[in-house]
């Protein structure tokens, strides 16, 4: 009988023991997102550990696996940076199950493009960018974040609430900012209202738009950037504000 009891025993803590094993067994997604450029998302990441801790805690999602991340690469918010993040990445001893990135939609584009060959799910949850809605081109890609088609519609919205009749809008040359401004356009034209465009490089000063001789015409701004350009922007509105009375702006 005690040897029958001993049995039982040794075959309860074996039985455990390998349920405790695959419990701790990991799955590993990739993580590039942009902590320096003209767009930082690192206040991103608690919320991504957050959502880590909740899914892990859980006993019906992922049983007996455990959900993380390796290294958190940064991007830059550059194309070139994201690519090679993203080879790193495959080309390491990991076996990613999905990937998060790749911060803003410049360095998210690229990569979107060609994860699906890796069959591997891309989500993102800052890359806006209306291109991105493309299922035929982007196969394996899906995002946490409304699309920017919708902003160009937004600021008809509001040109018809306040009954303004003219908008400025400074726009950053990327695709991002570009699409909203050709948008925005549409929506003027068809409307009749005024539309005032002013791009600026993204290298380039975005100040160069308050050396504009018609500046003071246009009382409604649409900062139409990235929140580095927008601060530069906003900041000089404030040097100027007993100059620019009244003057409201849309970012």
């Amino acid at each position: 009988m005690s040897k029958q009891c001993f049995l039982l025993f040794w075959c309860i803590l074996l039985y455990s023991s390998l349920l405790t094993a695959e419990k701790t067994k990991s799955l590993y997604f990739g993580y590039i997102t942009t902590l320096s450029g003209p767009l930082v998302l690192s206040g991103a990441i608690p919320v991504v550990d957050l959502a880590l801790e909740l899914i892990n805690e859980r006993d019906d999602v992922l049983q007996n696996y455990t959900l993380n991340y390796t290294d958190i690469l940064d991007s830059k918010c550059d194309r070139t940076t994201s690519l090679d993040n993203f080879f790193q990445l495959i080309n390491n001893d990991t076996t990613y199950v999905s990937l998060i990135g790749c911060g803003c939609s410049p360095a998210t584009i690229p990569v979107a493009e060609i994860s699906h060959y890796w069959n591997i799910p891309h989500l993102a949850y800052a890359a806006g960018a209306d291109i991105l809605n493309d299922r035929s081109r982007f196969k394996n890609f899906f995002r946490t974040i409304l699309s920017f088609r919708y902003s160009g519609a937004s600021l008809g919205q509001l040109m018809r609430e306040f009954g303004w009749r003219q908008m400025a809008v400074i726009t950053q040359d990327e695709i991002l900012f570009r699409q909203v401004t050709e948008s925005a356009t549409n929506i003027f034209e068809d409307q009749g209202w005024k539309l005032n465009d002013f791009v600026v490089l993204s290298g380039g000063n975005p100040l160069s738009y308050f050396e504009k001789s018609n500046v003071k015409n246009f009382r409604i701004i649409h900062i139409n950037a990235y929140p580095n350009f927008a601060y530069k922007i906003l900041c000089e509105r404030y040097d100027w504000s007993h100059v620019f009375v009244d003057y409201s702006n849309v970012v």
